[in-house]
């Protein structure tokens, strides 16, 4: 079967433009497994299409795999996860490179923190110069309006339909009076911004006013602040259509799919603190091939929705521990059995261990802190 294409000099080795659904997912499948991942921080394999001509006059299509400049996010973000997993198997092994990492972790932020204290300047000299060169303004802020009702507008949906369904799914519980009683944790978020900042407060609102048992919130709540950002996730993959559609991209069904499943997985390693989200941005922007420069113009509007982005993590990982407290109820039940069998053998019956009271004890402290 011939293929006829038109000959137009965009026709040549995009992806963006010529690439169909199932090339775009096959070259994510490809990038999540590299062959060498030092290659992978400056290359990625990719599916390019050619215009061939026959003898007869007929062209069609040629379709190969080509090493492209950048970097396999999707590769490193894979291979980070399961190196992360097995030093977590084998902690005495590997405390060597676990202390590297972590060095070389402080290293990064000490550096980071520098870099912030000049930052501000630099932000507005981005902006400026992106507002600079537009040619209508005007048509740009109604485009950044429009985002900000777009991401709002996905964040109600995420917020009051798909995690109370899910919620009431697992729980059969109200989900309005557990909202309620999340009020003061949902008011630290959108007030701090940063779901570590809120976390004595998501602990107090879980373990007191839903009765959530602190075996399950000191577990599912410090991890949850980590690595749960359904809202960043959500805000990242619309901001990356967004900036498509203002510089004319059009994204296919697979390259949509792409930047879904990468702002998904950056999402997770995303800081708890105010607009972190940007940072990973850079990541799904790189995943399509998009351009980096109008990042800075959504530092306009990024301090107003993380806020709500935020609400969004935390009342997630409210939600989750009720979850995960009524998939464990019976391992609740065979641990106080057990610790009551404990006890009554020992002829004593203390309420907590040493251990149990310590964590308490800095978790209060913690608490009281950030509410002063």
């Amino acid at each position: 079967m011939n293929v006829h294409v038109l000959p137009t000099p965009s026709s040549a080795v995009s992806i963006n433009e010529n690439t169909n659904t199932l090339d775009t997912i096959m070259d994510l499948l490809r990038g999540a497994f590299p062959d060498n991942i030092v290659q992978a921080t400056f290359g990625k394999h990719a599916t390019s299409l050619t215009n061939k001509s026959r003898p007869d006059g007929t062209t069609y299509i040629q379709r190969k795999l080509e090493f492209k400049g950048g970097y396999n996010m999707i590769g490193i973000i894979v291979f980070s996860i399961v190196c992360g997993v097995i030093m977590s198997l084998h902690p005495k092994e590997c405390e060597p490179l676990m202390k590297l990492i972590q060095a070389i972790n402080d290293l990064t932020m000490r550096l980071v923190q520098l870099i912030l204290w000049y930052s501000p300047v630099g932000i507005f000299f981005l902006i400026a110069g992106q507002f600079a060169g537009m040619e209508d303004l005007g048509q740009m802020m109604s485009q950044l309006g429009m985002l900000v009702v777009t991401t709002l507008a996905g964040i109600a949906i995420h917020f009051f339909i798909v995690l109370p369904a899910i919620f009431f799914a697992f729980t059969r519980r109200n989900p309005v009076s557990y909202y309620y009683n999340m009020l003061p944790a949902m008011a630290t978020a959108f007030g701090t911004d940063s779901s570590s900042a809120t976390m004595p407060v998501t602990l107090k609102c879980v373990e007191e006013n839903n009765n959530i048992d602190r075996r399950i919130s000191r577990f599912v709540i410090p991890v949850g602040a980590t690595i749960n950002m359904d809202g960043t996730a959500l805000y990242e993959a619309v901001a990356c259509l967004f900036i498509a559609q203002v510089n004319g991209i059009s994204l296919n069904f697979g390259q949509v799919i792409v930047t879904g499943m990468t702002a998904t997985l950056a999402a997770i390693g995303a800081a708890g603190i105010p607009s972190a989200g940007l940072v990973t941005m850079v990541m799904v922007l790189n995943a399509v091939n998009l351009p980096l420069d109008m990042i800075s113009v959504l530092f306009t509007i990024d301090w107003f929705l993380d806020r709500f982005r935020t609400m969004t993590n935390v009342i997630g990982d409210a939600l989750g521990c009720a979850v995960v407290q009524q998939l464990c109820t019976e391992e609740l039940a065979d641990m106080d059995r057990l610790r009551e069998i404990n006890e009554a053998e020992k002829g004593t019956a203390p309420l907590m261990d040493d251990k149990d009271i310590e964590m308490d004890t800095d978790f209060d402290r913690l608490r009281d802190g950030c509410l002063r």
